[in-house]
């Protein structure tokens, strides 16, 4: 890297309130990074814990501010006063920076000057920084995209402090990073992602996403301001309905999974009238149930898809002639998880249960096929190809018809893999990861993309080559 001084500097501001222990390995996280030129600002929120103990031994090291507790939005507007940062980084007090995450951003930052807002893939992790699942493949953002899904974890995006200053404060009535994504969007700022996981978000019970009425008022106050915007871009508005309906149906899985019925038949009921296409052809809205039911906040996915089809408004009662395959598919998701973590028996069982409810998965063995890629590009597991193969190779008895989709589940998860890696500028392993694809489906060589990034990559691979010989 350039020598320090002729680098930006870069401010990440950790609002916190009564989190010590979870705090410090945020901290360390952050001064492990690679990038040099790093201020580290820790807004205490009014802590009765020993947060300013922990954070003494750090003096020196990062900033260390506190005041009365005044809430979140506060906390990161005083960080913001205080930072000397030409880039932004707010990251929660219990989440985490993996060490290249500041120097990947800046770096992309600096070479595109038309870009406001870099974020980045990340993964989920526990208590215990176990990591759960992988989110990459993600969309830049667009305001039009934004208003209808938000895919940016809150300490994903590198920003400009100019794109702040023209945003405005954090908002003191609803405290969400969605609200400022969509205000930094607005004003015409363009977003990029480097689609690799440089980062943490820590999933906790009790957190403030489990606080399900709140987040329902906030939603729809950042989506009433959005569209009570005059100047609107017509794309955007165009996109209202689908806007809402998809709060609606957000929230109401958030809802079942609380217990609290009333309240998610009516996000239910509203989501499908808002999107009738939902319910004249379903898959897309059982995609999306058991989607939610094998999220990382679900404890108990058979449960929570119980609960759904017991507690349906009426709107939605035809759901319920979907039991048998939302719960076989909640099983295959249930073994795949069991075959990443090593838990081969427990696997087995659940691919067996899962056979029992829906014979004909042995017959549509493409929707196996469909759910095996799909985990094993998500799930933590080292090396997908091997994972895949893991679960052909412990196939329960009477589950080997499955076994005829190796091959193409191996060729999408090397193309899979191949796009990560060129994003992630790992470019020197995409050439043989895309040669691999192709051994086991020729049919890739007229995929445009494939063939796109095969050639880009190639003088990546041919110069490893040359600095290894």
């Amino acid at each position: 890297m350039p020598n320090r001084d002729n680098l930006p500097r870069v401010s990440v501001i950790i609002p916190t309130y009564n989190r010590s222990t979870l705090l410090e390995r945020t901290v360390k996280s952050v001064l492990a990074q690679t990038y040099p030129n790093l201020e580290t600002i820790v807004v205490d929120d009014g802590s009765t814990d020993d947060t300013a103990l922990v954070m003494a031994q750090y003096a020196g090291q990062i900033t260390y501010l506190q005041q009365s507790n005044q809430g979140v939005a506060a906390a990161r507007n005083y960080g913001l006063r205080v930072a000397t940062g030409a880039y932004i980084n707010f990251l929660d007090h219990d989440d985490l920076l993996l060490p290249t995450k500041i120097e990947r951003q800046v770096q992309l930052l600096e070479a595109r000057p038309e870009i406001g807002l870099v974020h980045c893939g990340y993964y989920h992790i526990d208590e215990n920084d176990n990591r759960l699942e992988k989110m990459t493949f993600l969309p830049d953002g667009t305001l039009a995209e934004l208003v209808c899904i938000n895919q940016i974890w809150s300490g994903a995006p590198l920003i400009r402090r100019q794109c702040l200053e023209r945003a405005g404060n954090y908002d003191d009535v609803w405290t969400a990073d969605w609200d400022m994504w969509l205000r930094i969007a607005q004003t015409g700022q363009q977003f990029a992602c480097i689609q690799e996981p440089l980062g943490a978000y820590r999933i906790l019970p009790g957190s403030e996403m489990s606080n399900v009425s709140k987040l329902e008022h906030g939603s729809f106050y950042t989506l009433d301001r959005i569209f009570a915007d005059p100047q609107l871009p017509t794309d955007v508005l165009a996109e209202k309905a689908k806007a809402y309906g998809t709060t609606h149906l957000w929230l109401s899985w958030r809802y079942y999974g609380a217990g609290q019925w009333e309240e998610a038949q009516r996000n239910l009921t509203e989501a499908l009238t808002l999107l009738p296409h939902l319910l004249e052809n379903p898959k897309e809205l059982l995609e999306s149930i058991y989607g939610d039911a094998l999220g990382v906040r679900i404890s108990d996915p058979v449960e929570f898809i119980l609960n759904i089809l017991e507690h349906l408004p009426p709107i939605a009662a035809g759901l319920r002639s979907y039991k048998t395959q939302l719960l076989a598919t909640v099983r295959v998701g249930l073994a795949l998880r069991n075959y990443a973590f090593g838990n081969l028996a427990k696997a087995q069982q659940e691919l067996t249960e899962a056979i029992a409810l829906n014979p004909t998965l042995l017959e549509h063995t493409g929707d196996f096929a469909n759910l095996l890629g799909h985990y094993a590009t998500k799930l933590p597991v080292s090396t997908p190809s091997l994972f895949v193969e893991t679960v052909f190779q412990n196939l329960p008895p009477g589950a080997q018809s499955l076994a005829r989709m190796r091959s193409q589940v191996l060729s999408d998860v090397q193309v899979s893999s191949a796009f990560e890696n060129y994003y992630a500028n790992r470019r020197h392993l995409v050439v043989p990861q895309i040669l691999q694809a192709l051994r086991y489906q020729p049919a890739w060589l007229k995929n445009k993309g494939v063939i796109s990034i095969l050639l880009k990559s190639l003088p990546a691979l041919l110069s490893r080559e040359q600095a290894m010989s």
